[in-house]
Parts: C-alpha cells; sequence; structure tokens
C-alpha cells in the first residue's frame, strides 16, 4: 500500500467514525414477564418514581395515596370492562406489531393526564411511534358513562373531539424553549358528514414526530370537546408502542483536528 492510499484508508476510517447513525426503537418488550400485569409506580406512598427504557425517562409520580399521573407500563388485554379499574388495557387488546394490529400479550406504555412527559437521551432524534386509545376511554367515548357524555350526543352529530398534543423542548423536563408540536386526534366528531365520526380503536403506526425538531424532552397536553368546571371529562389516556429514534455521532472539535491533522500529514507525506 502506497503512502496516498494509507492517507486515503485513514481518511475515510475516520470520517466514519465521525457520521455514525443509526435507527432505534423503544419497545418496552423487556419490562413485564408476567401475563396480564401492569406496572404505575409505588402508588401506596407520595413519590415521584420516573422509569427508564433504552435510556428514555418517562414521568411517573403519585400525588396522593393512590393516585398517579404520569406513564406506566402494561400488557393487560381487557378490551370490554368499562371503567377505570380497566385503565391499563389498549382497546386493541394488546402491543402493536408494527402494522396497524395488535399482538395479545405485548407491553406497551400509557400516559395518563395532561403534563406526562418524556425526556430523551443525548443525541436522540425522535421519529415517529405507534399509538391508539385506551379501555377506558374509548368505552367512555363510545357509550357515555357516570362522569363523561356519549361522543356526538344522542343524535350522533354533536361535535365532539378528544385529541393529545405532543409538544417538544430543547431541555429535560419540559423546559426550555418549545422545539414543535404534533397533534393526535383520538377522537374527532367534527365532521359535517356523520359518516366520518371515528373513535380510534387500532393501532395508528408510524405516527411521523420529527415535527418535534431536536427534542430534549417531551410533554403531553390533552383536549376534549366533553369538558367543565373541574377540567376534561373524558379519561385522558393515550397508548404508545414502538417510539422509534435515531441516534448521529456529530463530529467533536477533537474528530475535526484529527480529520485536519492527518490531511495535513499526507499532503507532507506527498510533498516528500
Amino acid at each position: 500500500m502506497n503512502i496516498s492510499r494509507q492517507c486515503l484508508f485513514v481518511l475515510f476510517a475516520a470520517g466514519s467514525l465521525c457520521s455514525m447513525a443509526g435507527a432505534e426503537t423503544v419497545t418496552f418488550e423487556n419490562l413485564l414477564t408476567t401475563p396480564d400485569s401492569f406496572y404505575k409506580g409505588e402508588t401506596s406512598q407520595i413519590n415521584n418514581d420516573p422509569w427508564v427504557v433504552d435510556g428514555f425517562e418517562f414521568s411517573n409520580r403519585t400525588t396522593f395515596v393512590g393516585y398517579w399521573s404520569g406513564w406506566a407500563y402494561s400488557n393487560t388485554t381487557d378490551t370490554t370492562t368499562p371503567g377505570f379499574t380497566n385503565e391499563h388495557s389498549a382497546i386493541t387488546g394488546g402491543g402493536s406489531n408494527g402494522a396497524g394490529g395488535s399482538v395479545s400479550g405485548e407491553t406497551y406504555a400509557l400516559a395518563f393526564g395532561s403534563g406526562a412527559t418524556i425526556n430523551l437521551p443525548t443525541g436522540a432524534l425522535i421519529e415517529s411511534v405507534d399509538w391508539t386509545n385506551g379501555t377506558y376511554p374509548y368505552l367512555s367515548m363510545r357509550d357515555g358513562d357516570a362522569f363523561a357524555t356519549q361522543f356526538g350526543g344522542a343524535s350522533g352529530s354533536e361535535p365532539d373531539y378528544f385529541r393529545v398534543i405532543l409538544t417538544g423542548y430543547s431541555d429535560l423536563n419540559a423546559t426550555g424553549a418549545a422545539t414543535g408540536s404534533v397533534t393526535l386526534d383520538l377522537a374527532d366528531y367534527t365532521f359535517s358528514d356523520d359518516n366520518q365520526d371515528y373513535i380510534v380503536d387500532t393501532w395508528q403506526v408510524n405516527e411521523d414526530l420529527t415535527p418535534l425538531g431536536n427534542a430534549r424532552s417531551i410533554d403531553l397536553t390533552f383536549q376534549s370537546s366533553d369538558s367543565g368546571q373541574f377540567g376534561i371529562n373524558t379519561p385522558v389516556y393515550l397508548f404508545i408502542d414502538n417510539l422509534q429514534y435515531s441516534v448521529t455521532a456529530i463530529p467533536e472539535p477533537t474528530a475535526a483536528g484529527f480529520l485536519a491533522l492527518v490531511g495535513g500529514v499526507c499532503a507532507l507525506r506527498r510533498r516528500r
């Protein structure tokens, strides 16, 4: 190998180190080993107990004994029991298989309440997510319950809606500057044609989250047409799976200096 080819090889290797990128997916699959189980933190005492998977930190807190908010994870499969006792089940009966269907028993994550946050690991760029409704909010919107009204009303024509806004922030814990937002419509009865009204009951796959930009954290805000003096009456849950992100290694100053040094050495050797 002559000097010129040696220099090219070293430059190629250094450049590869500086531009490495990879796509990753948070599937939540390794978090539970027992079927029909869930985890939502220690609710027997007031605490702030976030949990972490693949470097992503999901908020979880108990504000008073028995009452939690933030993120949990679950593999429960009950699609028929109404009410908050079945708050951990996705309406699909399982996690997302990435194709709009579900696989019974797969683990997924669920958020309860506005203000639930996700902190991203350094260098992670969020790309997409699969999402759906829970059994509890789905049945509440479809049929109504003791706290919430049936979407569409008696006539079926009331312009009801239920959505969650994901907002990215430049710093951890939903602080700093907003970097972008994405709106997920969990139910929409605002169409002029009632036949187009819907409540989401399948996994919506590969939802584009790149509008969140270079976010270090993500915050959730729920909105519903069924709201009163005490806030939203619709059960405020979002279920997610297959959180996709990429990690790109940005050249550090030392790497740039190394490339410049190699280039200088190669030029010097060629002049000899």
